[in-house]
C-alpha cells in the first residue's frame, strides 16, 4: 500500500505559541518565555514546551524518574528544589527526542499540578479550564479507546457508560448489561442503570431461574442464541408485544427498546439493552455508534467476567482462604507459611454401609447433604473448608493478626460451628442416616502449596493436621460424637469433660481428650 494513501488518524503537531507565557509555584516564578512551543497530540490536551533558557533551572534538579513515549522518546523528569522542601517531578523534558519531536529538544514541560498560577500574555489561565479536553467531541468508540472510563467494577463501568451515552445525547432511561457466569450457584448477573435515580442495581440470576418463563420469554434468550439484535418500538397504541418485558417497560414510560449482543472472545454471547423514553426513541446514528462500539464494550465486561469466574472457581475448588492466597500470587510449590488455626476434621459414620443400603445415587445425595451441613456451619463462623477427603471434611479457623483474632476467638468460632453442624444434620432430610464424628484441635501448621511441579494442592500439613484426624478416628472407639484436644478446649467456656489420655498414631506422648455434646437447636 502506498504510504501517501494512508489517512493519518493519529498526529503529533508542534507550533509556536506566539505569546508570552509565565508559570508560578507558590508565587515563585518558574518560567517566563515568549518563545514557547505548543504541542497537539491526538486525543491529548495540548502541552506547552518552554525553552530551557527561559526556565529558572537554578530551582530544578534532575530526578531518577523516567517515562517513555513511542512518539516522542524517553522523558527525563525534574524536581523543584526549595530551601526546606523538594517537590518531586514537576516537569519533564526529552533530551534526545525521536525524529518527529526534534523541535522540543532543550525544552521543558510542566505538570499542571506544579503550577498554581499560569499567564498567557497578561491573561490569567484557570488551569482546570485550560485547553478544554477534546473528549467533548469523541465518538463512543474513541471515548472507549482512550480509556476515559473507570473500570474498577462492572457496576461502575455500567454507570460510566450510561453517563457517557447520556452526555452524547442518547435518550436513555434504562441501560441493562446481562453477563452469564461460570459459577456453582449463579447462572449470571445483570447491571441495571436507571435515569430516575442514577443508580446501578446489581442483580443475580440463579441456575434454576434459567428455566422460568421470565427468562424463556425474554429477548435476552434469543440474543444469547446468536439470532442478532432485537428492536421494538413501544407505541402508546400498541397492546400486544412479543415479549412480556416490553409491556412492563411501556408502563414505565418507555418508547423504544434495543437488545444488542455482546460477543466475548470465547464465542459466548451476552446482552446489553437500551431503553428510551424519548417520543422518537433512538436514531440510526445512535444505534450505529453502539454497534461500532460493541466489540470494545464486550472486552471491558469480559475482563470482569474472567476475574469473577477465576475467583469463584478458586474459592469453590480451593476454599475461600486458599483461593485468595493463590489469586494473590502464591502459585509456586513451597509458597506459603506457618499459621496457627483451630482445625476440625468431620467424618461421616458408616459410609461403607450407607453406600450398600442406599445405592450409589442416593448415597451421593446424602453425602452432599452432609457436606452442606458442615460447610454452612463453618462459613457462618468465619471458617474455611480446606478440602473434602472422601467422606470427610477438613476445616480451619485461622488466627488473624490484622483483625486481632487470636487463639480464643478461633477456637470459640470452631466450637460454635460444631454446634451448628450437628443442628444442621438433625434438620436434614437424611437425618436418620447422618452421623458425624468430629475431631477438634488447635496448633501450628504449614499452610501453602505442596505437590508435584505440574499438580499442586494448597493445604495444611504438619503434626496438628495429622493429630486432628487421629482424634476424629477415636470418636468411634469410645462412642463420642466430638473429641477435642486440650489445646482446643483451654480458651473455651462451653461444657466439656475429660475422657482420658490416649495414644495417637504417630504421636509420642499420650494426649488428654475432652468430650463435647452438641445439642441440636
Amino acid at each position: 500500500m502506498n504510504k501517501q494513501s494512508v489517512k493519518a488518524s493519529y498526529t503529533l503537531g508542534i507550533e509556536k505559541l506566539g505569546k508570552r507565557i509565565r508559570g508560578y509555584h507558590q508565587g515563585l516564578l518558574l518560567f517566563d518565555s515568549s518563545n514557547a512551543l505548543k504541542m497537539h497530540e491526538t486525543h491529548h490536551d495540548p502541552v506547552y514546551y518552554i525553552p530551557r533558557r527561559d526556565v529558572n533551572m537554578a530551582l530544578l534538579v534532575q530526578s531518577e524518574f523516567r517515562t517513555f513515549c513511542p512518539f516522542k522518546g524517553n522523558a527525563t523528569h525534574w524536581s523543584l528544589n526549595l530551601e526546606n522542601d523538594v517537590v518531586e517531578n514537576i516537569a519533564w523534558s526529552y533530551e534526545s527526542p525521536i525524529e518527529d519531536a526534534q523541535e522540543i529538544v532543550e525544552h521543558l514541560a510542566f505538570y499542571d499540578t506544579a503550577l498554581d498560577q499560569l499567564y498567557i500574555d497578561d491573561q490569567k489561565i484557570h488551569l482546570n479550564d485550560k485547553d478544554k479536553s477534546p473528549e467533548e467531541n469523541f465518538s463512543l468508540t474513541e471515548w472507549l479507546a482512550q480509556g476515559r472510563w473507570r473500570n474498577d467494577s462492572p457496576t461502575e463501568l455500567t454507570r460510566q457508560l450510561a453517563h457517557r451515552l447520556h452526555h452524547m445525547g442518547f435518550p436513555i432511561m434504562r441501560l441493562n448489561v446481562a453477563i452469564r457466569q461460570l459459577h456453582p450457584l449463579l447462572a449470571g448477573e445483570s447491571y441495571v442503570w436507571r435515569k430516575s435515580d442514577d443508580q446501578v442495581d446489581r442483580r443475580q440470576m440463579y441456575h434454576d431461574s434459567v428455566n422460568t418463563s421470565a427468562y424463556q420469554d425474554s429477548p435476552l434468550k434469543l440474543v444469547s442464541e446468536g439470532l442478532g439484535g432485537i428492536r421494538q418500538k413501544l407505541r402508546k397504541d400498541q397492546t400486544e408485544f412479543d415479549f412480556p418485558i416490553m409491556k412492563e417497560l411501556q408502563a414505565e414510560g418507555a418508547t423504544d427498546y434495543v437488545a444488542f449482543p455482546l460477543v466475548f472472545s470465547d464465542g459466548h454471547i451476552h446482552n446489553m439493552t437500551l431503553t428510551s423514553d424519548d417520543p422518537f426513541g433512538f436514531t440510526t446514528e445512535h444505534l450505529g455508534q453502539m454497534y461500532e462500539a460493541l466489540p470494545m464494550i464486550a472486552r471491558l465486561y469480559e475482563v470482569h467476567k474472567l476475574n469473577s469466574n477465576t475467583r469463584a472457581l478458586m474459592e469453590t475448588y480451593l476454599g475461600k482462604s486458599a483461593g485468595t492466597q493463590v489469586l494473590n500470587g502464591l502459585t509456586k510449590r513451597g509458597d506459603g507459611g506457618k499459621i496457627e488455626a483451630a482445625i476440625l476434621h468431620c467424618d461421616l459414620v458408616n459410609s461403607t454401609g450407607l453406600t450398600v443400603s442406599l445405592g450409589q445415587e442416593k448415597y451421593l445425595e446424602l453425602l452432599n447433604h452432609f457436606f452442606d451441613a458442615i460447610a454452612q456451619a463453618v462459613y457462618a463462623h468465619d471458617g474455611d473448608i480446606l478440602k473434602f477427603i472422601g467422606d470427610a471434611v477438613l476445616a480451619i479457623f485461622p488466627t488473624d493478626e490484622s483483625t486481632k483474632r487470636g487463639c480464643e476467638a478461633a477456637c470459640k468460632n470452631a466450637a460454635m460451628a460444631i454446634q451448628d453442624i450437628y443442628s444442621n444434620l438433625e434438620k436434614s432430610d437424611f437425618s436418620e442416616n447422618l452421623q458425624c464424628k468430629t475431631g477438634a484441635h488447635f496448633g501450628e501448621v504449614m499452610y501453602g502449596n505442596i505437590g508435584s511441579e505440574q499438580r499442586l494442592d494448597f493445604t495444611v500439613i504438619g503434626s496438628a493436621a495429622n493429630e486432628v484426624a487421629r482424634i476424629a478416628d477415636l470418636c468411634s472407639d469410645i462412642a463420642e460424637p466430638v473429641l477435642m484436644s486440650r489445646e482446643f478446649t483451654q480458651p473455651l467456656d462451653c461444657p466439656h469433660n475429660s475422657v482420658g489420655h490416649f495414644k495417637l498414631k504417630g504421636v509420642a506422648e499420650e494426649r488428654e481428650l475432652f468430650s463435647y455434646s452438641p445439642v441440636a437447636r
